[in-house]
């Protein structure tokens, strides 16, 4: 037992570790750029962001700083990319002040919003309250409402299914319990119910409107037919219906084997559905972000579902027993079984969220300062406490003294509120939106030490510094310092700086970032005796606040 439980903290301890990857669709480039001032209008506005955007319910308008709507075109998906959205102007405009406002939906089903401002002509200045600026709508309640309702009938479904299909072994007792019918219906009802209302809220967030507006058959249409959550839902209906008639027949006919299997695969392509919404949607690697995502919600539906069928089922199914001393073999049995079932659920549930993790947090800052980085810790500290749980679970049923209990309903309730932080999760911003200030150090083949530090690191004023030493002390003979840095994700926006010496070996310059995602940084030092030192760094530029 300890060297399983040493191997549990060892995975967890890999969440301190995160990669790079992308969040929400974010603006990486706009023509105009924000806080331009230009003398030539462009042919048209164009918006480039760092991932797809969906064909539907996009926008782009142009108003004046009086409040004035300016006459532009509708706006459009560029041909050229499915991340650029444009419009056309309409005539011309007059020198001023003017404002950009855009709204997509991202590729992950996220709506956005943001201002651009910029200046045409000689009319007075941008002032410092005139920013660029982007809006994220806070997660929904009756969304997050909905995704814990189909998370908790996932588990309830599954787990019960599991029961039946690898801990039972009569299942002619198992379809003969008037309360596991009545389980299984009311667990179908919930998610049935969480997936219809899924599409008019779906409505209300895309377009915008309230409820009175979202049964609007053109909204639904637009969602049906242009949205990644619209060709899924459809989906989900049909496996819907096709659920409904198996689990029918298989209440109706116990001596079937093979309906509950089938049921079980028809909730696991359901949960397949699921995992192709929200962040996995805008991850580089979407097939392997899928599959983890999917053995995520099904190991922790199992895991919390099995939980729910001993809670709700055994007790009964152990009093049909005949013998006292067969209900308690038959009570504990299905203990045993379910124990050794329900590590290896908590293996891959480690597995496969630190996989998650790791696509979302970019640094050990932005699991700290972010949203998602705290609801994240949460999630995993009460994961922590369930795990404890299981292991004293575990320990109970070798021993058989007693039945589990209230501890039992405790495992339970924590994974009902990891669920519900779950579902909070898959609707705030990742991590990626701020992974706080940046320190790396490289060795160059000469022995060479390089430390970059960028600071705050996000889109605007930065301040960037460079140490240079060998062997712990810092290096004289520098002529001359330059850095060029590269935004990974646009071959525009090249940024070249000459860095001042600012002491010994310390390098510094403020400069603007532009963009957020992926940049190079490249460090090139020339000593007096001609000597280069070279340098590459990846870093990760969070978005403005």
């Amino acid at each position: 037992m300890k060297k399983y439980l040493w191997l549990v903290v060892s995975l967890f301890s890999l969440l301190l570790y995160p990669a790079m990857a992308s969040g929400h669709a974010t603006v990486i480039s706009s023509n105009p750029s924000p806080n331009e001032a230009m003398d030539i209008l462009p042919e048209k506005i164009t918006i480039q962001f760092s991932e797809n955007i969906q064909p539907a319910f996009h926008s782009l308008e142009v108003f004046s700083q009086d409040g004035d709507k300016i006459q532009t075109q509708d706006s459009t998906i560029s041909e050229q990319s499915e991340k650029i959205l444009e419009a056309k102007w309409k005539g011309t405009i007059d020198e001023g002040i003017y404002y950009i406002k855009w709204r997509v939906v991202s590729s992950d089903g996220h709506p956005i919003e943001g201002t651009i401002p910029f200046q045409f002509g000689d009319s007075a200045g941008l002032s410092d309250q005139n920013k660029s600026e982007v809006n994220e709508s806070f997660p929904n309640s009756i969304n997050v409402f909905l995704q814990s309702l189909q998370y908790i009938c996932f588990a309830a479904l599954t787990g019960i299914l599991f029961f039946r299909l690898s801990l039972m072994k009569d299942s002619r007792l198992f379809e003969a319990s008037r309360r596991t019918r009545l389980y299984l219906w009311l667990s179908y009802a919930g998610l049935a119910f969480s997936i219809f209302c899924s599409l008019p809220l779906r409505v209300t967030i895309d377009a915008g409107v309230g409820w009175t507006d979202a049964f609007n058959v053109s909204y639904i249409k637009e969602v049906l037919n242009a949205t990644n959550f619209g060709t899924i839902w459809i989906m989900e209906i049909l496996i819907l219906l096709l659920l409904f008639l198996v689990m029918y027949f298989m209440l109706e006919n116990s001596l079937n084997k093979s309906l509950p299997f089938i049921s079980f695969i028809i909730i696991a392509s359901l949960m397949i559905c699921k995992a192709f919404t929200g962040h996995t949607a805008a991850v580089p690697n979407q097939a392997l972000a899928v599959l983890m995502d999917f053995l995520h919600l099904l190991s922790m539906a199992l895991w919390l579902g099995g939980l729910m069928a001993i809670l709700v089922i055994l007790p009964g199914l152990a009093d049909r027993q005949a013998v006292q001393q067969d209900k308690k073999t038959f009570y504990w049995s299905i203990i045993q079984r379910f124990s050794k079932w329900a590590f290896l659920f908590v293996i891959i549930l480690i597995i496969s969220g630190i996989y998650s993790s790791l696509q979302h947090v970019p640094t050990i800052h932005s699991m700290f300062n972010t949203t998602y980085g705290q609801l994240l810790l949460a999630k995993i500290g009460l994961m922590l406490i369930m795990i404890v749980l299981g292991g004293f679970h575990f320990l109970r049923g070798k021993k058989q003294t007693k039945k589990l209990g209230y501890s039992v309903g405790m495992e339970f309730g924590l994974g009902i509120v990891i669920l519900l932080v779950a579902a909070l999760l898959t609707n705030v911003q990742t991590a990626m939106s701020s992974p706080g200030p940046i320190e790396k150090t490289l060795r160059t083949d000469e022995n060479n030490e390089v430390t970059l530090m960028v600071t705050p690191n996000e889109v605007g004023d930065n301040m960037i510094q460079v140490n240079l030493s060998n062997e712990g002390k810092p290096i004289a003979e520098i002529e001359q310092l330059t850095i060029t840095m590269q935004p990974l994700d646009t071959p525009r926006g090249e940024i070249k700086l000459q860095m001042k010496e600012k002491n010994t070996g310390t390098f510094t310059s403020k400069s603007i970032l532009t963009m957020p995602g992926k940049w190079n940084i490249h460090v090139h030092g020339l000593t007096e005796s001609l000597d280069s030192i070279n340098a590459d760094f990846i870093i990760f530029i969070g978005n403005s606040k």
